[in-house]
Formats: structure tokens, C-alpha cells, sequence
């Protein structure tokens, strides 16, 4: 009887060091992919400082919705063993094959976001345009007036 709990428990932590390690790799994947999106972007450091903390962000808040549904959110010492063994594993085995893809899905998204940006930004520099025409329409004197 002991030995079947004893057995369950370690089934469990086994069965969420694997899910963990596969949490790793999806995180390493997704670091992948955040750097090669700079690269391709060549954004400024200030843009960089904003977007590094929006990332970080981001990637805690998927982990740690993870790791409660796998294993409640304990943070023991083979959860953090288990996540930075799946990044290494990404980094070591898994990156050279999926460099070519992220690569391009990073193109996209440079593309995208770029196209994006113009199209909010057409509207504005428009307004803009008819605005500064608008004043300066106004400041130049009517025909026919020779200012005396």
C-alpha cells in the first residue's frame, strides 16, 4: 500500500519534469524566435529595452500559467532543473534545424508589423498635411491687396 503512494508520487513528478522540460523547449523556441525578430526589425536600444521587458513579461506569464496547470505552480528544484535543461536542449539539438523557419516566420512578422505601422500612421501624417496646409493658407495675404 505505502509502496503504490510512493510510486504515484514519483510517477507524478516524473510525468511534470517531462511536461516542464517541454515547457523549456517551447520557451527556448520562443526565445529563438524573439531574438531572430530583432535581428531582422534592427530595432534602437530604447525600443529594445521596452520590447525585451514586454517579452519577459509575456514568456513568465506563459510559463507560470503552465506550470499551474501542470503541477499546481510548485516551484521545486526539478521545475527550474527541468525548464533550463528543455532550453538547453533547444539551443544544443533543436535550433539548427529550426533557425531556417523561425527565421522566416520572423521576416513575416517584421513585414507585418511594418505594414501595420504604415497604416496607422497614413491616416495621422494625412491629417497632419491638410492641417499644416489649412494654417498655412490662412497666413498669406488675399490677391489683390499690396499692403498698403
Amino acid at each position: 500500500m505505502e509502496g503504490e503512494c510512493l510510486l504515484s508520487v514519483l510517477l507524478g513528478q516524473l510525468k511534470a519534469f517531462f511536461l516542464t522540460l517541454i515547457l523549456g523547449i517551447f520557451s527556448g523556441g520562443l526565445f529563438h524566435y524573439y531574438h531572430l525578430t530583432v535581428r531582422k526589425a534592427r530595432i534602437g536600444r530604447y525600443w529594445l529595452y521596452l520590447i525585451d521587458l514586454i517579452l519577459w513579461v509575456i514568456l513568465l506569464l506563459i510559463v507560470f500559467a503552465f506550470l499551474l496547470l501542470i503541477n499546481g505552480a510548485e516551484m521545486r528544484l526539478y521545475v527550474l532543473l527541468a525548464l533550463a535543461c528543455g532550453i538547453a536542449i533547444y539551443f544544443r539539438y533543436l535550433s539548427r534545424y529550426m533557425t531556417p523557419i523561425l527565421s522566416r516566420a520572423a521576416q513575416g512578422s517584421v513585414e507585418f508589423s511594418s505594414g501595420l505601422a504604415r497604416a496607422i500612421r497614413s491616416p495621422f501624417l494625412h491629417l497632419f498635411c491638410y492641417w499644416k496646409a489649412q494654417k498655412d493658407k490662412g497666413k498669406t495675404p488675399p490677391p489683390g491687396d499690396s499692403g498698403n
